[in-house]
């Protein structure tokens, strides 16, 4: 089926009183460039979202159907025997003898059907659900995959693992409120890399059929439903009808803030609460339960690194003024700049040697090694396992260490520091710089109002991590070595 001005929004004119809403939909797609018959649903920087009335649903499983008939042909296909990975005890995920499994999302059942029997007015009342990813406006599994691997498409909101580059560490999986992302083993890049010791296979979800999507045809679970449960569109007239439907009945929407709000809106005749009572929760199984937005905190974040360079500056001006000022107890205790400056300068390159040893290694954490490889069951550092955590400490460093450079620098600008940088010392600056800027990029990234393209993503992260990895290799190379990076004068 095409995505044609009367198709696009299927199941819109159903609803009882809907048909100016429908209308309204239909002439907003029609002026969207990428909704035609020949071209692209996804040529316009507009986010889909889909709405699924509930109460619709009878459970025929005809979209669980429908995914695995679309989707059959992108399913993994492990290599036996899967490597024995180290250390001893790590668990692979291995499906392939289960692929008939659809009562629980897994690597080859991206949509199941939760059915739960609730009281409404006193009577019990059965609901079938379909359960699959959310799609998150702001992702956190796109914004914290350490490669690059899972992205949010910039022309259709739709939040997409790339099974090429994927490595199967499950931070995806981790940092999801709904832990919808599951691994298959034995498949994937990391069997040609260090199969051993790296990796652990590829996560898979849906990803709203992006590829069929992409060339004009609806998700297969939209096209396959005979009670046209799912309505897809722009999400701002998607959110508009939900919301007059949830009105117009004294229904519940639940999709609309979990996590900061999600390209995905259910509409309940009863509390959602009621749902998560009822329903079970567990491996492969999400929660209708209440989701707090997991990366509230990247604006905060953002804004105390951005205020960091101001930061350093101030204090190196504060610390000019009070160098250049004589002490008041007698004429002869009048301070000497260089001796105070050559003091600060010491102190600084120790406490520039410790944040960046520190910013190097809640980097590492943030690649899914902590509990991999037991660190977080070391005393003392249970906190590296968990990434949100790490993530905030990263943050707070990067904004210690920009605020002590930028303060270095007006020292320097200001004649309090004698020296000058050495070769290495510019090699390592520039290296620094790198990844600064491709940090930066990466905050960016994971801002709600800033989208980067699957590739862009890519390039950013890897060429974060990959200058992280240089630099630090470089500084502990030539500290062996006897090369240091700043020359003082004589």
């Amino acid at each position: 089926m095409s995505l044609t001005r009367r198709n696009f929004l299927v199941g819109a004119a159903s609803a009882a009183g809907l048909s100016a809403i429908h209308l309204s939909a239909v002439d907003v797609a029609a002026g969207q460039p990428g909704v035609s018959t020949t071209g692209s649903a996804a040529t316009n920087a507009t986010e889909y979202a889909t709405l699924l009335d509930i109460e619709k649903c009878i459970g025929c499983g005809q979209c669980v159907e429908g995914c695995h008939e679309r989707n059959g042909h992108r399913f993994p296909e492990a290599k036996k025997p899967l490597p024995v990975m180290f250390p001893p005890g790590t668990k692979d995920e291995d499906w392939s003898a289960k692929r008939d499994v659809d009562d629980r999302l897994t690597p080859y059942n991206w949509l199941y059907i939760e059915s739960v029997t609730v009281q409404k007015d006193g009577a019990p009342l059965e609901l079938h659900i379909p359960r699959r990813c959310l799609h998150c406006t702001n992702p956190p599994c796109a914004n914290l995959c350490p490669w690059g691997a899972a992205s949010k498409e910039p022309n259709t909101g739709t939040v997409s693992i790339d099974s090429q580059t994927c490595l199967g560490g499950a931070k995806c999986r981790t940092v999801c409120p709904w832990h919808i992302p599951q691994r298959q083993s034995g498949v994937g890049l990391y069997l040609d890399l260090m199969p051993r010791f790296a990796g652990n296979g590829v996560m898979y979800k849906c990803d709203r059929c992006a590829d069929s999507f992409a060339h004009g045809q609806l998700p297969a679970c939209v096209e396959v439903c005979p009670q046209q449960v799912q309505t897809i569109g722009p999400r701002d007239q998607i959110l508009a009808q939900a919301q007059k439907l949830a009105q117009e009945r004294g229904a519940y929407l639940y999709g609309v803030t979990e996590n900061g709000g999600t390209n995905t809106f259910y509409l309940s005749p009863v509390p959602f609460s009621d749902i998560a009572q009822q329903a079970k929760p567990g491996p492969g199984k999400p929660t209708m339960g209440p989701v707090e937005d997991s990366m509230a905190q990247a604006g905060n974040l953002t804004r105390m690194l951005m205020a960091a360079p101001l930061a350093g500056v101030a204090g190196a001006l504060v610390s000019v003024a009070r160098q250049g000022q004589p002490q008041t107890k007698s004429p002869h205790s009048l301070r000497d700049p260089q001796v105070d400056a050559s003091q600060s300068s010491s102190l600084l390159k120790k406490l520039w040697v410790a944040v960046a040893l520190l910013l190097g290694f809640t980097g590492m954490m943030q690649l899914p090694v902590a509990s991999r490889y037991g660190i977080a069951k070391i005393p003392g550092l249970t906190w590296t396992g968990d990434f949100y955590t790490t993530l905030n400490i990263h943050y707070a460093l990067a904004a210690l260490l920009l605020a002590l450079g930028f303060y270095w620098l007006g020292l320097i600008v200001r004649g309090r520091l004698r020296g000058r940088l050495t070769f290495w010392g510019k090699v390592r600056l520039g290296v620094l710089g790198i990844v600064v800027l491709s940090g930066l990029g990466r905050v960016a990234k994971n801002l709600p109002s800033i989208t980067f393209s699957p590739g862009t993503t890519t390039f950013v992260d890897l060429v974060h991590l990959g200058f992280a990895v240089l630099l630090g290799v470089l500084c502990l190379t030539l500290w062996i070595k006897g090369h240091g990076a700043w020359r003082e004068d004589e």
